[in-house]
């Protein structure tokens, strides 16, 4: 049926109304919130809280990155120097097990002293079996890490470091811990983290206070009606409008509630947050000076018991030691080299730890901290 082109505002008889079957009708409409109580403000603090976290969060990403590649080339290092010093220790029982049979061919020797040099030297084959395999899984996680080939990784002569400036290893007082927390508490991007979203959390209470107040809007219209063969009738609408939800069912009084305790878990996790700060850089301070005392002791150690093995070696060869001795000897200066190497890369780990909790950690700064070992 022929219905009106366009709406009636009113009635000539000497100008009746067009009717058609077929009706064409276009409009461009806006519509702008002029007052709700704070509520888009509270909505653009959120984004820019949350932007933020998301910054945060990102900039934290980074720094776990480069401290995971950091104690990836560690532990690859660590491997290979106890592999090398297994290699040692299995050339120099290689030795005793040919001076044995010597001896025992002489009649010098006992077979049981045969037996024990090939006991103690099948274990450390299987000790070398085991470091190699883990030597295997660190440069593979290594390069997965760097994005690089594992035969890139597996055939790189990687460069022995140790720290350039060991000034928190050494200064243990109690102005150097407190500067190091006011520092993470400044630059953690964690505790940035938190932050964030504590202010998104109290932004996102207002929100839902505002819902409580009216909003004051006003709406403008542009509509142009017509039929086919033309006859188009434009005609503007302005409007101001208060919108106010009379009864939403205890939804409100629910959002403030919800939003509060989102306020509150996010006050508290923040509070968690800082206080996991300050412990991280009490245990790399002290992960960091255990690691270079020990270094210092070890170094002593690994002299000493190369002295003891070497003093047992001749003892042995010209008949006045023992080959139980000697082999003690030998398994004493495994460990203390192996327990060297493995302090000497703990203490650049706890030092990089140490570096990414109050956010200096960076290519230039790892730059500047380690150097190669001469």
């Amino acid at each position: 049926e022929p219905m009106v082109v366009a709406p009636l505002h009113g009635f000539d008889p000497t100008n009746p109304p067009l009717f058609d079957r077929t009706l064409i009708q276009s409009g461009l409409s806006l519509n702008w919130t002029l007052f709700d109580f704070g509520g888009r403000t509270a909505r653009v603090r959120v984004q820019r809280a949350l932007a933020g976290a998301a910054d945060a969060a990102l900039a934290g990403a980074e720094l776990q990155l480069i401290a995971r590649v950091v104690t990836g080339y560690l532990r690859v290092l660590t491997a290979r120097d106890l592999v090398a010093a297994q290699d040692q220790r299995l050339a120099a029982l290689a030795a005793a097990a040919a001076r044995t049979r010597q001896l025992i061919a002489e009649g010098k020797a006992a077979r049981v002293d045969g037996l024990r040099v090939d006991a103690e030297a099948r274990r450390a084959e299987a000790d070398r079996i085991g470091s190699a395999a883990q030597l295997d899984v660190a440069e593979h996680q290594l390069a997965q890490l760097t994005q690089l080939p594992y035969q890139a990784v597996h055939g790189a002569s990687l460069v022995h470091l140790r720290l350039a400036d060991p000034t928190y290893a050494t200064d243990t007082s109690a102005a150097v811990r407190a500067a190091l927390v006011a520092r993470a508490r400044q630059a953690s991007a964690e505790l940035h983290e938190a932050e964030q979203r504590a202010r998104a959390a109290d932004a996102t209470l207002g929100v839902a206070r505002a819902a409580w107040f009216p909003e004051l809007r006003v709406a403008g219209a542009y509509i142009d009606r017509g039929r086919w063969t033309g006859d188009f009738a434009a005609e503007w609408q302005v409007g101001v409008a208060l919108s106010y939800p009379l009864f939403t069912g205890g939804g409100r009084q629910s959002a403030v509630r919800r939003a509060a305790a989102d306020g509150r878990a996010a006050a508290e996790q923040l509070r968690a947050v800082g206080l996991n700060v300050e412990q991280g850089v009490d245990q790399a301070l002290a992960g960091l000076r255990q690691a270079h005392a020990r270094v210092a002791a070890l170094q002593s150690a690994v002299e000493q018991s190369a002295e003891v093995a070497r003093i047992e070696q001749l003892s042995l060869e010209v008949g006045s030691g023992t080959q139980t001795d000697y082999l003690a000897a030998e398994a004493n200066l495994l460990s203390a080299r192996a327990g060297l190497i493995e302090a000497r890369h703990s203490e650049i780990g706890a030092r990089v730890e140490l570096a990414r909790i109050i956010g200096e950690l960076s290519r230039d700064w790892l730059a500047r901290i380690v150097e190669p070992v001469p």
